[in-house]
């Protein structure tokens, strides 16, 4: 009786071949789209920069509104300075700047 085993082996072979060749053309495509998600108009990046200014332009904003509030208050200080005067402290103060 003869050996069929020699046959099993050389089959196995193209098998793993044509998987592996698959494996690679999956993985370039999930490559492409993450690709995309980051980048492009409506991507993750540009989304983080739009949020950082939206998050600046408010800050600027709650700071005006804080340094008006705050000229409002009578005080002794305050009451011999112009309005504009004091409102520039404010914002230097609130700022840092």
């Amino acid at each position: 009786m003869k050996s069929t085993k020699k046959y099993q082996v050389k089959t196995n072979n193209g098998i793993t071949l044509i998987a592996l060749v698959i494996t690679i053309i999956v993985l370039l495509i999930l490559a492409g789209v993450t690709i995309a998600t980051l980048t492009g108009e409506n991507g993750i990046l540009t989304r983080a920069t739009e949020a950082k200014e939206k998050t600046q332009e408010g800050e600027d904003i709650e700071n005006i509104k804080l340094a008006i509030s705050e000229s409002n208050i009578p005080q002794d200080e305050q009451e011999e300075k112009s309005e504009e005067a004091i409102l520039k402290e404010i914002i230097e103060k609130n700022t840092g700047k």
